[in-house]
């Protein structure tokens, strides 16, 4: 992943990425999945998975976010970004 600084932040994939690919980005504080085996919650994303499972990273949005996830797709002639909300 490739970090470049502009008038916010752009993520450039390190691999290809199929048209109609769904790109979405997750609010969330980061935790290891071990902590968060018994947890209800149903809106944990995959950060980092390992061959360690008690190195795994999940994304978990239910302490310090509004569960907030954007869809982006440069295809449209528009160029709209949706905002999709969970509450």
């Amino acid at each position: 992943m490739l970090l470049l600084f502009n008038s916010r932040f752009t993520v450039e994939a390190d691999v290809f990425i199929r048209d109609w690919t769904i790109i979405i980005e997750c609010v969330g504080d980061a935790d290891y999945l071990n902590n968060r085996e018994a947890d209800d919650g149903d809106s944990m994303m995959t950060l980092l998975n390992t061959n360690d499972t008690s190195k795994d990273l999940v994304i978990c949005p239910d302490k310090r976010s509004n569960i907030a996830c954007f869809i982006n797709n440069k295809h449209l002639k528009s160029g709209n970004t949706w905002y999709l909300h969970k509450y």
